[in-house]
């Protein structure tokens, strides 16, 4: 092997003439085989490196090996690393030098690149980046980004990412327990776009997703004027099945509810939400991030949920059973309330909000 050459790429950017060694032909970067043995004498383990080098492979014995998957200036990048221990990592440059360090097994530049891209996970970008995580097999990476985008769904699901995402990552990303959603309105109305976003080809995935959205965790009203009459649902008999379980939910009284056991009945629990220990029995409650506004145990056996969020204030109430280990409805408040105090006197519930009683 006399010189080893990548594909062509821009000048250097600081103008500077390539060095004696190296030559530039046609905009083809070459790097002679002094230059090349010496920057890989600094990487002993690398396999691909030593078996181009020295090994009996015919580009051992070939006068110019052609690496077509590193563009020139990245293959200079990297070579400077070796003799410098130095590399800026940007915006511009992280999606090639990423699995060119993978390439040439540089794993402390792979790492920075993860680690730069995690830094700049975004609700626009997320999704993006969970793919280029996933098309590299950057674990971590793949894993931050995932939650990150369980975490900000609501703004995710704005971006075109979400709308250009496949049949299987939207299902992947709804079915999700850890799902941070203020309501499950937020789960519907996400999916509708999506399939509305290519109406054609998508429609006839619509009861496949809808199996994951959790409709009897949604307000009767809502159900009634809005999941009711949305024209998708109307015209499609599984998704019909899907709402009609919703309704009898609904229609249950609350301390039968829990009988309708299946994966739309079981709340979500977002990652980093409240969380409460149940001593006598050693477990942890997970309250839903919209309604822990206030929180009281009425008695050893009982813990109370009520209230919404700012902005949305809501009438519902929830209570969990501890020794059951079960969630179900009680009667709704008489108005809507946001982040109210409580406290409990012998049989009574009292609520404090803004200089107002209800009990």
């Amino acid at each position: 092997l006399t010189s080893l050459v990548a594909s062509p790429a821009s000048p250097r950017p600081n103008g500077a003439a390539d060095s004696e060694e190296d030559q530039a032909d046609g905009g083809i970067h070459t790097f002679s085989q002094t230059h090349t043995r010496r920057a890989f004498q600094h990487v002993l383990l690398n396999d691909l490196c030593s078996a181009l080098c020295a090994g009996d492979m015919s580009e051992s014995k070939a006068q110019r090996v052609e690496i077509r998957e590193v563009d020139g200036q990245t293959l200079r990048k990297l070579v400077d690393y070796i003799y410098t221990a130095e590399i800026q990592v940007t915006e511009d440059n992280v999606q090639v030098l990423l699995p060119a360090a993978s390439l040439l097994q540089l794993m402390d530049v792979r790492q920075v690149c993860c680690e730069f891209l995690q830094s700049q996970l975004h609700p626009t970008n997320c999704l993006g980046i969970r793919a280029f995580a996933d098309l590299h097999t950057c674990t971590q990476l793949l894993s931050q980004a995932h939650a990150y985008a369980e975490q900000h769904f609501s703004e995710v699901v704005q971006g075109e990412e979400f709308l250009s995402l496949s049949l299987q990552q939207v299902s992947s990303l709804i079915s999700s327990d850890q799902l941070t959603v203020s309501t499950e309105e937020k789960v519907f109305e996400a999916m509708i776009s999506w399939i509305k976003y290519d109406k054609g080809s998508r429609l006839e995935h619509m009861p496949r997703l809808m199996e994951h959205v959790r409709l009897p965790l949604l307000s009767r009203d809502y159900l009634v004027k809005i999941v009711e009459e949305e024209a998708l649902i109307k015209n499609n008999n599984t998704c019909k099945d899907f709402l009609i379980e919703a309704m009898k939910y609904h229609l249950l009284p609350a301390d039968q509810r829990h009988l309708i056991k299946t994966d739309r009945t079981r709340p979500r629990t977002p990652v980093g939400i409240p969380k409460v220990q149940n001593q006598n029995q050693n477990r942890v409650l997970f309250l839903h991030s919209f309604l822990c506004c206030s929180l009281n145990v009425a008695s050893a056996q009982v813990m109370i949920v009520v209230g919404g969020q700012a902005p949305k204030a809501i009438r519902g109430v929830e209570c969990y059973d501890l020794q059951e280990d079960r969630w179900y409805r009680v009667s709704d408040l008489p108005s809507r309330r946001c982040r109210a105090g409580e406290f409990v006197s012998g049989r009574c519930r009292y609520q404090i909000d803004s200089g107002a009683c209800a009990f």
